[in-house]
């Protein structure tokens, strides 16, 4: 086999290190989060979650497992969403006080330990790119609970739904391997975070923000409810 080039391990490394710069994001979410600085967690969750969608591509575009393949990128991955997907998270919604008092801690353990399936499992993705399961995106919940001022008792419920539905084979799609719809999926996630940075970051928020937030919520939880009811035989990858 042909050695991999200089250009190609450095372009290999250069990618493994924007994939750990999501380490440092998310250290400093958690610090935002641990000061109850709303603005700014979700600030550095966003850009963890920008840099987490766009590393995969690069990897797989580079060949970085052939450049370095003593490093497992995948791992590596896996490693840094836990931070800024759940740890992170978890940190803020506690010291938001997002949940009741009373069962505030067990609801973080139970996030965090549920969550522990997600990236542990080897039937992650389905053979058509969606996940399996809840992937254990609470900065996505975080933010949307954030973004509609949720009360605590029905963010208690939803947790205990969504920790729950990780052990399932709901199909949550992956808005950038699907390739059905993916354009219309993409715009609908951009409107999304728009909208929910618009409404976590100002107390009184243009008058667009909310029926765009509640939109592109409907849309994106129909779509994974819509595929989850799809016969498994007419499955194909990435469709």
């Amino acid at each position: 086999m042909p050695q991999p080039s200089r250009n190609a391990v450095l372009a290999a490394w250069i990618v493994h290190t924007l994939t750990a710069s999501g380490a440092v994001l998310g250290f400093l979410a958690l610090e935002a989060a641990f000061r109850a600085d709303t603005p700014a967690t979700f600030f550095w969750l966003a850009v963890a979650l920008v840099v987490d969608g766009v590393d995969g591509p690069l990897a797989r575009a580079l060949r970085v497992e052939t450049a370095t393949p003593n490093i497992d990128g995948a791992a590596l991955d896996l490693v840094v969403d836990y931070l800024t997907y759940v740890v992170a998270p978890v940190a803020w919604m506690l010291k938001a006080d997002i949940w009741p008092a009373q069962i505030a801690d067990p609801l973080a353990a139970f996030v965090l330990v549920t969550a522990l399936y997600t990236f542990a499992r080897r039937d992650m993705k389905a053979d058509s790119a969606d996940f399996r399961g809840f992937p254990a995106v609470w900065n996505l919940v975080a933010a949307a609970f954030a973004a509609a001022h949720a009360a605590p008792w029905p963010a208690a419920a939803v947790t205990i739904v969504l920790g729950a539905l990780t052990f399932t084979d709901l199909k949550v799609v992956h808005p950038v391997r699907v390739k059905a719809l993916r354009p219309l999926t993409l715009a609908a996630l951009a409107a999304w975070m728009a909208a929910s940075g618009v409404l976590i970051a100002s107390a009184d928020a243009p008058s667009w923000a909310l029926p765009v937030w509640w939109a592109a919520t409907t849309y994106l939880v129909g779509l994974c409810a819509w595929r989850s009811a799809m016969p498994a035989r007419n499955e194909k990858k990435g469709a």
